[in-house]
């Protein structure tokens, strides 16, 4: 045997299923004892540059159709489209990259659509003694999902539907959903969200339950500086913080420049050994086009580097605002829009 490598009722829904998720009677599967119990791991990887490099802080301070995989509710906040291709080298030579791409319908909403993958690339096969067979296995992990999310006033609300595949010798697959909420009050933004809401993927007689999290998030516009600061509950691992902060300038009206820290609490409770949990990195943007850097360490498994590309349009080239002006200048668009 080979071995197996109308607002309010939106809002109220959204609210009762959150905690229903983290209620008492499933507290257990949010524990330390329950590390490593959860299948289709590769969901809790950054899908981002900017997001890894402030620590995946991005409950509320999420941009873009990154929206996607942090906070559906944020595409609401999307002017015209926007995309974003991330390509990211893990340790031991595993490959991960998402690509999210989204548009704006008028005050409709806004649609997105996603795609994330993750291979280690081939591996030799044994068997149950440990003995090679002389094959090979080609494992990989997938991800499509579909994304939705408008705005009602000062409220975004928005959900995600996600197909997962998952391949070892044998294939599994499910279906999964996602929900988010944000609302802001000037440049305080407060965000709630349930990610990987599904069936477990099931391989022959054994199920893995998805990596359910819930992700309460706050974000503050402060002049120049945006400060990210996330409390994460996930299913097989216990709660933890995430925080993020982002300086943003300007060269000119069309070139502007990001440098950004991080902590993610998730990588800081494993045994990883050495740093962990820190990361830092930065960003260019000219005009419609942005490009983004993050380097994150992973003890003694060694340094990750992530690359982001992103595409935006529809809007003004280079009209992204900075710090407080920013959300003032949105609040402001909508309201005429309206």
């Amino acid at each position: 045997m080979t071995q197996r490598v109308g607002r309010r009722r939106c809002a109220s829904w959204a609210l009762a299923a959150l905690l229903a998720s983290v209620s008492p009677a499933r507290s257990a599967s949010f524990s330390k004892s329950a590390r490593g119990t959860t299948g289709a791991q590769f969901l809790e990887l950054p899908a981002s540059a900017r997001a890894a490099a402030m620590g995946s802080a991005q409950g509320a301070a999420v941009q873009g159709a990154t929206a996607l995989d942090y906070n559906p509710a944020a595409l609401a906040a999307i002017e015209g489209g926007d995309a974003v291709f991330m390509h990211a080298e893990q340790f031991e030579g595993i490959s991960y990259d998402s690509l999210a791409a989204a548009r704006r319908f008028g005050d409709a909403g806004t649609l997105a659509l996603g795609l994330r993958s993750l291979s280690p690339g081939k591996l030799d096969e044994i068997d149950n003694t440990g003995v090679a067979t002389g094959g090979s296995l080609a494992p990989r992990d997938l991800a499509l999902a579909f994304g939705y999310g408008r705005a009602f006033g000062s409220l975004e609300l928005g959900a995600a539907g996600k197909y997962l595949s998952s391949k070892i010798e044998k294939s599994a697959s499910t279906f999964a959903m996602d929900l988010g909420a944000r609302r802001r009050w000037g440049p305080l933004a407060l965000s709630a969200g349930l990610a990987n809401a599904g069936k477990g993927l099931k391989f022959r007689e054994r199920s893995d339950p998805l990596p359910l999290t819930a992700r309460f998030g706050s974000s503050y516009d402060w002049k120049n500086f945006l400060l990210a600061l996330d409390l994460v509950a996930p299913r097989g691992t216990t709660p933890y913080p995430a925080l993020g902060a982002e300086y943003r300038g300007r060269a000119s009206e069309q070139l502007a420049f990001s440098v950004r820290l991080g902590y993610d609490g998730r990588l800081s409770q494993g045994r990883l050994g050495g740093l962990a949990g820190i990361a830092f990195g930065a960003g260019v943007e000219a005009g419609r086009l942005r490009f983004d850097y993050a380097a994150a360490p992973y003890g003694d498994l060694g340094l990750t580097h992530r690359l982001s590309a992103g595409l935006s349009w529809g809007g003004t080239p280079g009209s992204r605002k900075v710090g407080a002006r920013a959300v003032a200048a949105e609040a402001a668009d909508g309201r005429n829009a309206r």
